[in-house]
């Protein structure tokens, strides 16, 4: 594979998590998110204050999300090359990979159809807001497999140069744990397990970002490694 689009492909990663933090964080102002405990009055008069600035960091977030696609394509590919046993588990995060995008872009339609029209039935607003956030803070399965499947591939992993060290399967496998800290949210409204939680939100947002910094930066060593002298 070329190396200059294995590398395009690495940054794609960050830059997208960094573009949608701007846009989901810095520009709509979605970050914590609105708690769940507040009313439908509360909600709507939200999105009604915010229209504009909501309708463009969404618009961001949306075109954000996308560019962790290239990072994980690579990601099963690199994992193939490291050992040809690991196909299945490469294949496996990509598919679990590839729902996490799907599920992401569907939670930012749902805030962006609440933000589209803020002026109807503050219940109305409340219940797209509440599918919106549902569905982003509450896709722990297909997440938790992805990285229980990573860190069981760098464990089985016997190529003659591992694409992970060692500790890196367990620093994977406690990412995927992490992220089960979404399955209470549908059943509580506040505290550590609501949407705006320690653990819910926060937790799972700083995992992730570690996990995608420490991933990249052996990804692209992985490129270095292959790249001619």
């Amino acid at each position: 594979m070329d190396h200059r689009i294995q590398r395009v492909c690495v940054c794609c990663g960050p830059a997208g998590l960094v573009l949608f933090l701007v846009g989901f964080w810095f520009v709509a102002g979605l970050v914590p998110p609105p708690s769940a405990t507040d009313s439908a009055t509360q909600i709507a008069s939200f999105y009604r204050a915010n229209e504009s600035q909501l309708r463009a960091g969404l618009l961001i977030s949306m075109i954000a999300t996308p560019l962790l696609i290239p990072f994980m394509v690579l990601l099963t590919q690199q994992i193939k090359e490291s050992d040809a046993r690991l196909s299945p588990l490469a294949n496996t995060q990509l598919i679990c990979g590839a729902i996490l995008v799907l599920l992401l872009l569907l939670s930012i339609v749902l805030m962006g159809v609440a933000a589209f029209r803020p002026e109807r039935s503050p219940e109305l607003t409340q219940l797209t807001n509440d599918a919106g956030f549902t569905i982003f803070l509450w896709l722990f399965a297909p997440t938790t497999l992805e990285f229980a499947v990573l860190g069981a591939a760098t464990f089985i992993d016997r190529g003659e140069r591992p694409l992970f060290p060692r500790w890196m399967g367990y620093v994977d496998l406690a990412v995927g744990v992490t992220f089960v800290a979404g399955a209470p949210t549908l059943f509580v409204k506040h505290g550590a397990f609501g949407w705006d939680g320690a653990l819910a939100f926060w937790a799972v947002l700083i995992a992730f970002g570690v996990w995608l910094g420490l991933t990249s930066a052996m990804m692209l060593r992985a490129i270095g490694h292959e790249a001619p002298g």
